[in-house]
């Protein structure tokens, strides 16, 4: 298994205040909106992984403050 280059992405939102953002992460971060107006209700995101090795990606539906995990086994080197 190489060491991949994966990346996140993702938009977050906050339904009870209307409030949203974007931001991009790398692989085994904590993913944060940073968002805290006082009002009730989770903030969610919803965010893609791409590995630049090879490509491959997914989606997952994610909680504010989650530490993402793409758990993906490139089979590609490196260039």
């Amino acid at each position: 298994m190489s060491s991949a280059d994966v990346v996140w992405g993702g938009q977050w939102e906050h339904p009870a205040c209307g409030a949203w953002g974007e931001s991009m992460w790398d692989d085994e971060d904590t993913v944060g909106s940073g968002h805290d107006c006082g009002r009730e209700g989770a903030v969610s995101w919803s965010a893609e992984w791409r590995c630049h090795d090879c490509g491959d990606g997914g989606y997952e539906q994610l909680e504010d403050d989650s530490p993402v995990y793409a758990d993906h086994e490139c089979d590609e080197e490196a260039a």
